[in-house]
Parts: structure tokens; sequence; C-alpha cells
């Protein structure tokens, strides 16, 4: 009985470890599958994520009371913005939503214009929340037609003090703008007046400008400081001081003979870029890169060539370009970087003084630029004495109206003009559809209305649609 009990007590011992082997080895195994399921649920998960991400870039999303999703809006609105015209613009989005596997047919330019300027609006509008001492640059558009675009930039107070470089697009905001077939000194301070009603926690501590006498006008009716732009003094005073120049314009009669001689010969790259009539530096800049270019590799040339080249030139006029155009850079590198301040003052004086050691002699239109500089300085020593440093380059402005301008063949200023508020704004999807949700077309309508003027297409649009209606035209 005893073996008997062992037997069977031997035989339950196996039985129990082999048991507890395989339940050992089953659980090992199915913490591995719950591992591989978890693993397997985290990669759904993801993926699923993934295509939620897709599904919102790739979807049409919908903007109320629009047509077009908000993605045909960005895409139409970036373009134009960075110089598309709108018929390009329209067939291209068009194209995107083929791409996409979208049913939407390509807008109509029209449709692309008004988008922009909803867009437009809307950056405008959101300027009357500024806050804080703004610089204000301020100037009117070369006349377009009978329209001419007055335009109000406004640069942060500190954010000017220390930038150290020239401004650019993405550091001013646009304040203000208004079309009109002539601004007047009085229209002028009641367009400025009616920008800092509509901003009231703005103040703009000083303006920079030219000195067009409607601007001068309206800013010493308003007793606000104003900076000369120190680009158009270096202009006038280059322009003062070649103006006259026989010799200069004897080369630049040259140039021109050679470039209707050389026109359709290997020769023509040798001249310089064409010299344009109204050049804002009476095209010193163009002359003396195009003399050092000639000069480092003409004696490569053949002698005639050669010859023809040095034609009208002579070392006088030479050493009278290159000074006033080394004085000319030296002078904006410094104004448009520092601007104007005691330390940026006495940096000119130095560097005055160095070239002054360092040349042989020094021409007269050379004096003449440096005594035109220093009564620049002088003149707003009062302004400049106890401030940090003052902005005084109203470049940035013109580099506005020329984009403006160069985005395809414009003859005339139109509500179009509401692109230039979208330079500085970083054009996305929340933007547009902010955008479209709070400017609808008939507060662009209202805005056209009010701030601009009928040019003569609109007006010649307008008498053709009377006489297509059978109505009177007068």
């Amino acid at each position: 009985m005893k073996e008997k009990a062992n037997t069977l007590r031997a035989g339950l011992k196996v039985t129990t470890q082999r048991l507890k082997n395989r339940i050992k080895t089953e659980s090992i195994l199915r913490r591995a599958l719950r591992d591989k399921l978890r693993a397997r649920d985290k990669i759904i998960a993801r993926q699923k994520e993934e295509i939620a991400e897709l599904k919102k870039i790739t979807e049409p999303q919908r903007v109320p009371n629009c047509v077009y999703p908000v993605q045909m809006m960005v895409l139409a609105v970036f373009m134009v913005v960075n110089g598309c015209s709108l018929r390009c613009t329209a067939k291209t989005v068009g194209f995107y939503s083929g791409l996409m596997g979208w049913k939407y047919k390509a807008p109509t330019f029209k449709t692309v214009s008004n988008w922009v300027q909803r867009c437009g609006l809307h950056a405008l509008n959101l300027q009357k929340n500024l806050e804080g001492e703004y610089v204000g640059i301020i100037d009117a558009s070369i006349q377009m037609g009978r329209e001419q675009l007055l335009l109000l930039l406004g640069v942060p107070l500190e954010a000017a003090a220390k930038l150290n470089r020239p401004l650019e697009f993405k550091d001013v905001e646009v304040l203000g703008m208004e079309v009109s077939r002539s601004w007047k000194g009085d229209e002028v301070q009641s367009f400025i007046e009616r920008i800092l009603s509509q901003c009231s926690k703005l103040s703009l501590r000083y303006f920079v400008c030219d000195k067009g006498t409607n601007l001068r006008c309206a800013l010493r009716a308003m007793k606000m400081p104003v900076i000369d732009d120190c680009s158009h003094v270096m202009m006038n005073l280059v322009k003062r001081i070649f103006k006259d120049d026989a010799a200069l314009s004897a080369l630049c009669a040259s140039v021109g003979r050679l470039r209707s001689t050389w026109a359709l010969t290997d020769k023509i790259f040798l001249l310089p870029p064409t010299l344009r009539d109204k050049d804002r530096f009476l095209r010193v800049f163009t002359l003396v890169e195009w003399m050092n270019r000639i000069d480092t590799y003409c004696h490569n040339l053949p002698t005639d060539v050669g010859v023809a080249l040095l034609e009208k030139r002579n070392y006088w006029l030479d050493l009278r370009l290159r000074q006033v155009h080394h004085l000319l850079q030296m002078s904006a590198k410094i104004l448009k970087c520092e601007g104007l301040c005691l330390a940026a003052y006495d940096k000119w004086i130095m560097e005055v003084i160095d070239f002054v050691q360092n040349e042989r002699r020094i021409t007269k239109q050379a004096k003449m630029f440096m005594e035109g500089m220093q009564d620049y300085f002088e003149s707003h020593l009062a302004l400049f004495k106890h401030e940090n440093a003052l902005s005084c380059c109203s470049d940035i402005i013109e580099s506005t109206f020329g984009r403006y301008k160069n985005k395809g063949g414009m003859k005339a200023i139109s509500a179009d003009v509401l692109v230039i508020a979208l330079y500085n704004q970083k054009i996305s999807v929340d933007f547009v559809h902010a955008a479209m949700q709070t400017v609808k077309q008939p507060k662009v309508n209202q805005w056209k209305k009010k701030y601009v003027c009928q040019n003569r297409y609109g007006q010649r649009k307008q008498i053709e649609k009377q006489l297509n209606s059978g109505e009177s035209v007068l």
C-alpha cells in the first residue's frame, strides 16, 4: 500500500509540475500576444490620426455662404500677393482643384479679386487694435492716370530704434490708405486724423517723409515732428551736383549711341543696363558699376572696342562719379541701418575724415555732397540729440508702391490697393477663413465707394452699361 501511495504521489507531482510548466508557458504567450495587440492598437490609432489629418488637408473645407473651399481661396490670395495676375491665379486654382480630385471649377478673375480685397480689408481692420507708440511713414504714390494713392505705414517705436538694418515689409504695419485724384494739405491732415481716431490706442511719435509740400503742410498744421527722408535728401544732392555736368551728359549720350550700334551684336553685353532718364540718382550707381567692370578687363578686349568704350570718359569725370558714389553708399549704409543719432553722426564724421585723408584730391562735387549731408545732420540735431535713434528712411514705402505697380502692367489705381495690407501678413487657412467670415462683399463695396475714386476705366464701363441698357448717359 505504501509503495502504491508513493507511486500515486510521484505521479501527481509530475502531473502538477507539468501543469505548472504549461500554465507558465501559456502565460508568457498570452503576455506576448497582449503586447502585440497593444502595439497593433497604437499603430491603428496613429494611422487613424494621420488619416484624419490627411482628410483635413485634402478634403475641401467649406466656408459658410461661400461656394469655394478655403484651400482654394488661400492659394489664390497667396499667389496674387506674390505678384501673379488674377487670370493666371484663377486658372492655377482651377487646376489645383482637379489635382486634388475636387469638382470645383476654376473661379473667375473677378472672384479672385473679391477674395483678395476682402482679405485686405480684414487685415486693414486688424490694425485698429494696435497699441503703443509708432513711427509714421507717409507718402503719395506717383500719379497713375488721374489717381494717387496716399499710404500711411507704421513702425513700432522701440523696433525702429533697435533694428540696425533697413526696414522690410515684415517690420511695418499698414495703418491706412486712400485713393484720390489729388491730395492737398488739408486733405492729408484729414486723412491722418481719421486714421488716428480709428486707432484710438495708437500714437504717432514722429513722421518720416519727403519734402512734398502737401505732406509738410498737413504735418505742420498738426504740429508733428518730421524727419526728412535721407534717400530723397541724397537724391536731391546728387541731382543738384550733376544736373549741369556736360561731361556726364556726353558720356550718357556716347553709351546710347553704342547701344544703338551694338544692339544686335555680341558686344552688347559690354554696355551698362539701359540708362533711365528718371533714375533717382542720375545713373551714378549704374555708371560707376559699369566703369569698374570695364576697367577690370578692358585690356582683354580688341583695340577698337576698348577705344569705343573709353570714348567720352576722362579721369576727372571718373573721379567725380566715384567719389560721390563712395560718399553716397557710405552715408546711406549708416543712415538706413543706424538711423539718426549721435553715434551715427560721429561714425559718419569719422568715415568722412578717413575718406578725405585717403584721397589725393577731393573734387568740388564730393565737397558739395559732404556739405549737404552735414547740413542734413545738423538740421535734425535738436530732434535726435536726446533720442536713442530716429528712423530716417522711407524706402520701404517706395518699395511698397513699386511692388504694387509692377504686378502686371496696371494703368490705373483701383480697390485692388487693398492687397498692400497683405504684404506683411502670413497667408494661412485661419487668416483667410476669418477674413471671409468677418468681411462680406458689401463692406468692400462700401469701402471702395468711400475711399477709392472712380478711374477712367470704371467710368467707361459705366457709360457702356448705360448705352447698352438704353439709359441716358448725360
